[in-house]
């Protein structure tokens, strides 16, 4: 029993750092230089005070201003015109695999872990082996999760880069 719970602990544990990774914690408002630190090209969105979004890719930021390629066309937006800058940050594969490993291989190793004794036929198998059945599976499972979470494209994600006070 107290093996089970600690499977299921572990479990809850993986999965509660992958929810905590995922939670977006907002800069403190009218910090515009950190546009500035934006990758060429960046694909961003920018939220008017007066109404509207306008999505293109960073060229440069002034003191004042931000520009902004758009369909070809570069546009320069004021500072005090800008309430929010958000920037669409691309996924990451190994984020994205090392999550769904880790998941897997916690449910594969509660499972080998609690099925070894009647797998190998033994009703009085030692724990280290049972642990060693639980590792296997849990192996399997976290390496077929994370080859497969490896072949899927992540979604991009927006991350608040500027927001004005």
């Amino acid at each position: 029993m107290r093996k089970s719970l600690t499977s299921i602990l572990l479990v809850f544990v993986m999965l509660s750092n992958a929810w905590a990774g995922s939670v977006e914690i907002q800069p403190p408002g009218g910090n515009w230089n950190k546009v500035q630190s934006l990758p060429a090209r960046a694909d961003i969105t920018v939220e008017l005070k007066r109404g509207g979004t306008i999505s293109g890719e960073f060229v440069r930021l002034t003191e004042d201003s931000i520009l902004l390629q758009e369909d070809g066309t570069e546009r320069t937006y004021l500072k005090d015109l800008v309430a929010r800058v958000q920037w669409m940050r691309p996924g990451s594969k190994a984020k994205v695999a090392g999550i769904a490993g880790g998941i897997l291989f916690g449910i594969g190793f509660g499972l080998g872990y609690a099925s070894a004794a009647t797998i190998a036929d033994q009703n009085s198998m030692p724990a280290g082996e049972r642990a060693q059945v639980g590792a296997v599976m849990g192996a399997v499972f976290g390496g077929a999760a994370a080859a497969i979470s490896l072949a899927h494209h992540p979604s991009p994600r927006s991350e608040l880069v500027y927001r004005a006070r």
